[in-house]
């Protein structure tokens, strides 16, 4: 089976995050129909591994992030406007288990990495996070 990308771009949907356009990436069979939704198989998650599975990681099992990156990637070749060029890559690099970045601590001003997942606890390093809150940050 061959599967490509759908990519639905809603630019009516101005009220989600302040303006910016929301966009749909469906994974659809182009050996079941020629045309959306006929061959629609399932949604392309922005995230996989979490704690629910979705129908993707479902129905892909084992393969499903290296499927996502494939599909992704070819999308990124073959896309000509630059707003959907941003999202897709912004989404492969979601894809990517090791997104680790680099940031400055908001206390000493040090750089260091920073796990991507954590939230609140990323804008201090290691040593003024024991510092401040008694405890490791990562």
């Amino acid at each position: 089976m061959k599967y490509q990308l759908c990519i639905l771009k809603h630019d009516d949907a101005r009220d989600w995050g302040g303006g910016q356009q929301r966009f749909r990436f469906t994974v659809v069979n182009l050996d079941k129909a020629k045309d959306y939704p006929l061959n629609f198989v399932c949604i392309l998650p922005m995230r996989l591994n979490s704690n629910f599975k979705s129908s993707f990681e479902q129905r892909f099992g084992d393969e499903s992030l290296k499927i996502a990156k494939k599909l992704l990637t070819d999308a990124l070749r073959s896309e000509a406007d630059e707003g959907v060029r941003d999202e897709i890559g912004r989404r492969l690099k979601l894809l990517d288990p090791e997104s680790i970045t680099e940031k400055r601590c908001a206390s000493c001003g040090k750089t260091f990495q920073v796990d991507s997942k954590k939230k609140w606890r990323k804008n201090f390093c290691e040593d003024c996070a024991k510092k401040k809150f008694g405890y490791r940050s990562s």
